[in-house]
């Protein structure tokens, strides 16, 4: 199961961090991702399953620009800007929770590359797939309490962080995207946090 959530949480990882390539999008495909992501009761439609990976990769560049990178109105992927602080009168980058998770990733042992931002969808859920993938590595060897002590980190991660605002940021882009594709990943994001954090109606319109 812990090496389940690696592979989904770093899929998504992956998805939401960068413009997809074609390499990307023809291992979504695969006959093995998409039972996993049947599921979620995910699924995309034919078109997409049946087009050519490189002319699809082109359409979703446009897609992700005009989702998360646009200049004019578009979904910021940061905790920061979905979640207020106790001492902000409203959410903003590189706000409190900005700091929180850097700390957390501080403390958890996991590295930062300079220059990225500890709070971006992208770079949280593959926090979450490398503790995952550690835990299973850790069952793998014997070593049940340390695979404890890496499920606990990630149970808490999802309670201080991701439960506060993934469930939004996947609902608003559920909402405001044209593609299936993103509209399946965000359900797909969505579940996991559901099912890992047991939150019974994060899944809710």
């Amino acid at each position: 199961m812990a090496r389940a959530r690696a592979g989904l949480y770093g899929l998504m990882s992956r998805v939401f961090s960068d413009k997809p390539s074609a390499a990307l999008l023809k291992a979504m495909k695969d006959p093995e991702m998409l039972a996993s992501l049947a599921a979620f009761e995910v699924y995309f439609d034919q078109d997409f399953l049946d087009g050519d990976e490189e002319e699809q990769a082109e359409e979703l560049a446009a897609e992700y620009t005009r989702l998360f990178m646009a200049t004019g109105p578009h979904i910021a992927p940061y905790e920061s800007v979905f979640v207020r602080g106790w001492n902000e009168e409203k959410p903003q980058l590189w706000g409190e929770a900005t700091v929180a998770v850097a700390k957390f990733y501080e403390e958890a042992g996991l590295g930062l590359t300079l220059g990225q931002t500890p709070d971006h969808l992208g770079l949280e859920l593959e926090a979450m797939a490398t503790l995952a993938e550690c835990e299973a590595a850790k069952r793998e060897a014997g070593d049940e309490a340390g695979a404890e002590k890496l499920e606990q980190l990630q149970r808490r991660f999802c309670e201080e962080h991701l439960v506060k605002w993934v469930p939004e940021i996947c609902k608003d882009v559920r909402q405001r995207t044209e593609s299936s594709f993103y509209r399946g990943a965000a359900d797909i994001t969505a579940g996991l946090v559901q099912v890992h954090c047991g939150e019974a109606d994060l899944m809710d319109e």
